[in-house]
């Protein structure tokens, strides 16, 4: 009896003392393991873009990929090539015409009363004449180049190119190193948050584009100052839920605002409508084939990632959620979608088979590679 209690202790012990580690691992290295999932991300469109162009052009896997990313190299270059030099400029003045806005519409602000009460609810940024427009101006942090951003995007890139050179050698090792009998339950749970994920990448690729052009389109016919340069932002941060549309909408409204309140409320429509037809007429006809995410699950997890990681976080809340729920959906199959039911002779037969495909794999993984 006392054997058992001791082994039962040090179990507990041991158990709870990995769990502590693991725990403490993950807050460690929270932000590069977001950074390293981001780089899963984009292992992923590079994965899609290759098989595409695998099947369509019947080519092996190496060459469709150095296909892939010589196409996006050159657009890549054509593209700063032929505009970086006037984005560059666009979003320098941006920086100026911000602040300026702001004031301008301070000033008109001034010379109401209800102005004049709104402002005073304000009383601290008030006192500071620079506040609001610094406030402004730092809605673009996430995108300045400092250090940190260029270590992350290193390492975002490196890891998508890795992943997506040899995805085999990646999936082969997490399979090493999980135990045979739950080898099946991790492929399920893999390629459902895989399966997951992509769907969500094309639904939200969609929304980028189609909000991208709206914006960028309505804000050139009002006359709105660097429609183009809006309308690419507003497209950017539609990749961020909830958050990334409000945001968006604060550097196109203030100019708008700041040229006559007419621009202003057209500008405001303009966004109502374009969200508006996305959110309700283009994803809805398309609703086969791609994922949309419960909003207030994703502002939950976006809240809760921010408190934690901060503006990353908050950018790659909806990417986790997806994939969250993919690995969910085996986990805790939904009565649509109801467990396998075999019988305990079909179990340790179908478990017997993958053991046996899992041990040639490791012996002979070129087979199961070309």
């Amino acid at each position: 009896m006392a054997d058992d209690f001791k082994k039962h202790a040090t179990y507990i012990i041991v158990v709870s003392a990995a769990v502590a580690g693991g725990a403490i691992f993950v807050w460690t290295t929270r932000v590069i393991l977001l950074l390293l999932f981001a780089g899963l991300i984009g292992a992923l469109l590079l994965s899609v873009a290759t098989k595409w162009i695998q099947e369509k052009l019947r080519l092996r896997r190496s060459l469709a990929l150095t296909l892939v990313l010589v196409t996006f190299a050159t657009c890549l270059g054509m593209g700063i090539w032929l505009r970086g030099p006037a984005l560059a400029q666009q979003f320098s003045d941006l920086q100026i015409d911000l602040p300026s806005a702001t004031d301008k519409i301070r000033f008109s602000l001034q010379e109401q009363s209800w102005g004049r009460w709104l402002l005073s609810q304000f009383a601290d940024q008030a006192q500071r004449p620079d506040g609001l427009a610094f406030a402004v101006t730092r809605l673009g942090g996430i995108v300045i180049t400092t250090a940190s951003t260029i270590v992350g995007l290193f390492i975002i890139v490196a890891v998508s190119l890795y992943v997506a050179a040899e995805p085999s050698v990646y999936s082969r090792g997490l399979r090493l190193i999980t135990p045979a009998v739950y080898r099946l339950k991790v492929d399920r749970c893999l390629a459902s948050a895989i399966q997951m994920l992509r769907s969500w990448l094309v639904a939200k690729a969609i929304s980028m584009l189609t909000i991208g052009v709206l914006v960028g389109i309505g804000l050139w016919a009002f006359q709105v100052p660097m429609a183009g340069t809006l309308g690419m932002i507003a497209a950017l941060l539609t990749f961020i839920p909830n958050l990334g549309p409000a945001i968006s909408f604060a550097p196109a409204g203030l100019l708008a605002f700041a040229i006559s309140p007419t621009k202003g409320i057209l500008t405001v429509l303009l966004f109502c409508m374009a969200h508006f037809l996305e959110g309700n007429i283009v994803t809805p006809l398309l609703e086969r084939k791609i994922v949309t995410l419960p909003p207030a699950l994703t502002l939950a997890v976006q809240l809760l990632l921010a408190s934690i990681t901060g503006a990353i976080g908050v950018a790659l809340a909806a990417p986790l959620t997806a994939a969250a729920l993919g690995v969910l959906q085996i986990l805790l199959p939904s009565e649509s979608q109801p467990p396998d039911v075999l019988s305990p002779e079909s179990k340790r037969e179908s478990l017997s088979r993958h053991v046996d495909r899992a041990q040639d794999l490791d012996e002979h993984p070129a087979a199961f590679t070309r």
